[in-house]
């Protein structure tokens, strides 16, 4: 009997069989990525196109790692949010791209060649509060049920979404990843303990606060990235914040390299119907520092009101002590003070009359006392100046009270008498009476530039406080300068060294009316009379 040979398992009587398995496989495989195609296609995230300029350039300064620190500052509703959310999301769903400095190691095996990267990635959102992170923040990262019907479908979707616990405001994502949402009126302690690769700090949070989440730093590079409009945080009177006085300022000046901060305006968000910005036009007049911050995203000193020293500028008044004149010690020197409790200043400078620029008022110093009275400022300014060729001229407060509410006279005399021994004449120039507000902000004022432009006042850069008077100082109502008795208000340490620097202006540079040479010659014009009809 002869026996054929089995036919071949992939063969039939009709020519080639088809394997089953490789057939379901393919069909899978086709089906999947059909299914890939359509989640790409509709995923919020992957089609989502910055607005060209600042909002761009901020996320790729982010995700990229051109900058070690990053701040996209610029007006309401230009997109600020949704950039940090988009960077947020990103490093969440993806990790960081190959050419990121912030890239996960690549971890080999002791006997292996083999490589695996892990994209997890975990991170921090913050708000300023909890509502705004629940009904505002977090709905741009998923639904957490707040979605707004008008908003945007958020970037993470559900089917990534592993488990929202609510109760620790926690987010898990199926690849591992770990968001966690905060909010600044926690407090500071609860940002501790723990190692984050990236945060999202959503608006200008307080210093202390930022400054615990700088330290969330393990085994990796800590990314920090903030969204902001730089105006005073809620419940501040008014004033410079310290993102702006610690951050933008320095960056201005190009001494923080290594920050990258992008400004946009309402105007670059083409999302934002032309109607609406008409509204918010009317609301904030076109030229106002709110609108200027608010709407045209400027990178301003956030004001809630009317600066009282709004001709200091900092580029023009402001220098380095390489670039001012330097100090004569044959000349007097002008130690000035401000009788305060918490704190307690004085300010040491020198006037002195250029040839160019006219009589120039330059303050070298500036000494600041959080704990202390008359003794110790004394003795901080003698280990600064421990003997001089010249008179040491003393200007100050008329009423300058010391901690025991002692009188004028016997507060100069405690001056006096701590520096008896000095080895150079000390004077006192103190008025009678104090000048009135206005006229010691004119007197600063008129010092910063005056009528023809010139500039009479110069500061030493190091002299942080003054420049963050000349800078925040508000107006009362009254055209007077704005106080804070509130020892939580950041606005409460305001005002002491420029009322300092006042006193000392309105002795030496009092504004003073000026008459043209023909003055005598004006004639009174006559009053309007009216013919009878």
């Amino acid at each position: 009997m002869k026996v054929g040979r089995k036919p071949h398992k992939n063969l039939t009587s009709n020519g080639p069989r088809i394997d089953q398995d490789l057939l379901n496989s393919r069909l899978g495989m086709e089906t999947l990525l059909q299914e890939l195609a359509a989640r790409r296609a509709d995923d919020p995230l992957l089609n989502f196109e910055p607005n060209p300029g600042a909002q761009r350039e901020f996320i790729l300064s982010v995700l990229l790692g051109q900058k070690a620190e990053n701040f996209l500052l610029g007006a309401n509703r230009c997109g600020k949010s949704d950039a940090g959310a988009y960077i947020g999301a990103t490093l969440a769903r993806f990790g960081y791209p190959e050419d990121s400095p912030y890239a996960a190691k690549w971890v080999k095996g002791q006997n292996s060649q083999a490589s695996v990267k892990d994209r997890a990635t975990s991170g921090w959102v913050s708000a300023l509060d909890f509502p705004t992170s629940r009904e505002t923040v977090q709905p741009k990262y998923f639904d957490n049920g707040y979605l707004s019907p008008s908003a945007h479908r958020p970037f993470v979707p559900e089917r990534e979404i592993a488990e929202w616990r609510v109760s620790e405001q926690v987010l898990r994502l199926k690849n591992g990843s770990m968001i966690g949402f905060k909010s600044a009126d926690s407090g500071r302690t609860k940002y501790q303990g723990t190692e984050k690769h990236w945060i999202h700090l959503d608006e200008e949070h307080p210093q202390d606060i930022y400054e615990e989440v700088c330290i969330r730093v393990g085994t990796h590079t800590l990314n920090i990235f903030t969204t902001a409009t730089l105006l005073p945080p809620p419940g501040q009177i008014g004033g410079v914040g310290w993102l702006y006085r610690y951050i933008v300022a320095p960056w201005k000046q190009g001494k923080k390299p290594e920050i990258g901060i992008f400004n946009s305006s309402i105007y670059d968000n083409p999302h934002i119907p032309r109607a609406e910005i008409e509204r918010l036009e009317t609301k904030w007049p076109v030229g106002s520092v709110q609108a200027r911050i608010r709407l045209g995203g400027e990178l301003l000193p956030g004001m809630s009101g009317t600066r009282a020293y709004g001709s200091f500028d900092r580029l023009l008044n402001v220098r380095a002590q390489s670039a001012l004149p330097e100090m004569s010690s044959r000349r007097p020197l002008c130690w000035i003070w401000d009788f305060n409790v918490e704190p307690m200043v004085s300010l040491i400078g020198q006037s002195r009359n250029d040839r160019q620029k006219g009589m120039l008022h330059i303050v070298y110093n500036e000494v600041v006392l959080d704990e202390g009275g008359i003794a110790d400022m004394v003795e901080q300014f003698r280990l600064l100046y421990p003997s001089w060729n010249a008179p040491v001229i003393v200007y100050g407060d008329a009423s300058g009270h010391d901690r025991s509410h002692q009188s004028r006279k016997t507060s100069y005399t405690m001056i006096l008498n701590e520096m008896r021994n000095y080895g150079a004449p000390v004077q006192v120039r103190v008025p009678s009476f104090n000048p009135a507000q206005t006229a010691r902000i004119d007197c600063v004022n008129q010092a910063c530039r005056r009528p023809d432009g010139a500039v009479s006042l110069l500061v030493d850069e190091t002299c942080e406080e003054l420049i963050a008077d000349l800078e925040s100082v508000l107006c009362d109502p009254r055209g007077g300068i704005k106080k804070s008795n509130a020892r939580k208000d950041p606005y409460y340490r305001r005002t002491h060294t420029s009322d300092a620097l006042g006193y000392w202006l309105s002795w030496e540079a009092p504004v003073v009316a000026i008459m043209n040479d023909d003055a005598r010659e004006l004639k009174r014009i006559r009053r309007p009379g009216y013919e009878r009809s």
